[in-house]
């Protein structure tokens, strides 16, 4: 279980008491591991628990050292926390024993740092020798602290791609478009469904020249239909991805052109704009014609959403409209 900020792992761990190198019984221990993090702060929790499942052949078992260990460690200062409950069971025993770690990590000025994280116990039980699993890790769950975006420092799980939601009652033509291209075009940009996400350009600049190929200085070519509610050029996929049209065509002409129009009942309908060819949708991107605030509001959306995760250059996200359940005849005329 995880997400951009929250990780939990869950398992057993197989405790084997041996007495002159013969087995004598064993015990199963449940364990459950949380890893909190704050994409604002540079510092972390982390949360362990442990249970007994069962035992047999042995009275009790003690749980004498427990490793959580944070690497680089250069980069990461660890506090460990006290154990609250008895860290000794036996047969039958349900009581359950938890510790709360703390971490920091040591930031670098325009820089970052994965952490990564292993764990190892060790376990006694009266004249016995006890062997249990080695060092474990899980490479899902190592950690990215930064502190290239946001004007802040904060840490995030970098292997989790996160999704950028819209809201479609304050974006209805804008997410309906950006919902129509990722089911029609070939490339699915941005579709969790057929895992094609989009990828960040951190570079204003190219992202400046994505824009003005798709829209701005292409305004010779951006004739939109002047039944279109809005005359906002709105390019999707965004500028500010590296699958942006612009990053490989020299004019937004070359891509599926659609506009918003209002209808009688006053809710909006994407038609595909005849001042252009109809697409084949080959074509990898495509731009419409919106109402101005909608496309400056989802705009805001992508670069508030870049914040909160943490998304670094070239990280991966994916688009969620809001229609992904609706049918595409109910927002869109594309006979």
């Amino acid at each position: 279980m995880q997400s951009r900020t929250q990780g939990c792992l869950r398992g057993l761990l197989v405790l084997t008491a041996t007495r002159d190198g013969a087995p004598i019984g064993n015990a199963t221990m449940k364990v459950i591991q949380e890893i909190n993090l704050d994409p604002k702060y540079n510092q972390f929790i982390t949360w362990t628990e442990r249970s007994l499942v069962n035992m047999a052949g042995i009275g009790s078992t003690t749980l004498t050292s427990f490793a959580e260990e944070c690497s680089t460690t250069t980069a990461c200062t660890e506090s460990n926390g006290l154990w609250s409950g008895s860290t000794t069971w036996t047969a039958g025993d349900p009581h359950v024993a938890t510790r709360t770690n703390t971490y920091s990590w040591n930031k670098v000025s325009g820089g970052e740092d994965l952490l990564n994280f292993t764990w190892e116990t060790s376990w006694s039980t009266p004249n016995a020798a006890v062997q249990a699993v080695p060092k474990w890790s899980n490479s899902g769950f190592d950690v990215r602290c930064d502190n290239k975006v946001g004007g802040n420092t904060g840490c995030v799980f970098p292997k989790y791609t996160p999704t950028l939601q819209f809201n479609t009652k304050k974006y209805p033509a804008a997410d309906a478009y950006y919902w129509v291209l990722m089911e029609k075009l070939a490339s699915h940009p941005g579709s969790e469904q057929h895992n094609k996400p989009l990828h960040r350009l951190a570079d204003d600049a190219k992202a400046k020249d994505n824009r003005d190929k798709m829209c701005m200085l292409s305004v010779v070519e951006w004739n939109p239909n002047p039944n279109a509610e809005g005359t906002s050029c709105d390019e999707y996929p965004f500028a500010k991805s590296r699958e942006s049209g612009g990053m490989t065509l020299t004019s937004g002409k070359y891509s599926v052109q659609m506009y918003s129009a209002k209808q009688a009942d006053g809710t909006s309908m994407l038609e595909l704009d005849s001042n252009y060819p109809l697409p084949t949708w080959n074509e990898i991107c495509g731009r419409a014609a919106v109402p101005a605030k909608q496309n400056t509001d989802a705009g805001g959306d992508l670069g508030r959403f870049t914040s909160e995760v943490r998304l670094l250059d070239s990280e991966a996200y994916f688009v969620q409209s809001g229609f992904e359940y609706c049918d595409i005849n109910s927002v869109c005329n594309i006979s």
